[in-house]
């Protein structure tokens, strides 16, 4: 019994300690991605407003050298938001329909991106590479190619961020896809603090696409976050989506990196 009790201690002792570490060091996170995502904002210009969707679009100026536009950022015509190798990460509760979890997952979510995250595969920003892990079906819950529904706005997904790589040739880009195309069909990480290799969760997965090619995105080398994604210095916000409420009534903010 005393051995047991030992056991059980020191695993408590150990859990308590990284529940510490995970907390401190997203706090920090959390003000460098804050910091990164009012800088992009405070750039943006009014350019147009859409009634029925209330959703206000702002473009933000080139400023930076290693800001790319010349590749896509948003195709209004067709709805589609960037190209290759992009990245978006929401703030959205992936437990939003689990009443016993939502209440507990929301605010993580919300101040730690962990909501989703995905991989452009094409140029078009038509589709994408995730992972799902709270589909009824186990078999769904894997790696999988999808249609880009970031475009589109809705009140389950308070805020959008899009990342581009910094300074990537075509080559790598196309390094990063075929990654993570070679992960299609392995299932998705329920453990979430061990990155593994055999099984994934929806920021891992993106992280190490890069990764693949000698990019890290994974700030704090630890298990990976949207945080730790926008908090790398080898990213940059193209794209903002955020949703506010006026009197009750919801408006999206989009802000989009041009010229």
């Amino acid at each position: 019994m005393y051995r047991f009790l030992l056991v059980t201690r020191r695993i408590l002792t150990v859990v308590l300690a990284l529940t510490i570490v995970f907390l401190l060091n997203g706090i920090t996170e959390y003000f460098i991605v804050q910091n990164k995502i009012a800088e992009f904002k405070s750039r943006g210009i009014e350019q147009f407003y859409v009634a029925n969707t209330n959703t206000y679009f702002y473009l933000v100026p080139k400023k930076h050298d290693y800001e790319d536009v010349s590749r896509n950022v948003i195709d209004f015509e067709r709805k589609q938001l960037g190209a290759k190798a992009d990245i978006f990460i929401t703030t959205r509760n992936p437990m939003r329909d689990n009443s016993t979890l939502s209440w507990i997952v929301a605010p993580l979510s919300k101040y730690f991106y962990i909501g989703h995250a995905t991989i452009n595969i094409d140029d078009a920003g038509a589709y994408v590479i995730e992972v799902l892990g709270n589909n009824e079906a186990p078999e769904d819950n894997v790696v999988m190619i999808s249609r880009s529904l970031w475009y589109a706005v809705d009140e389950d997904t308070p805020n959008v961020v899009g990342l581009r790589l910094k300074g990537t040739t075509e080559e790598q880009r196309d390094a990063i896809i075929d990654y993570a195309m070679s992960k299609i069909g392995y299932p998705y990480n329920y453990t979430f603090l061990f990155n593994r290799s055999r099984s994934f969760y929806c920021t891992d997965l993106v992280s190490r696409a890069p990764a693949s090619v000698g990019i890290n995105i994974n700030y704090d080398y630890l298990a990976t976050t949207g945080n730790d994604m926008i908090a790398s210095r080898n990213v940059y916000i193209f794209y903002y989506r955020e949703l506010v409420y006026e009197d009750g009534v919801p408006r999206y903010n989009v802000y989009y990196l041009g010229e």
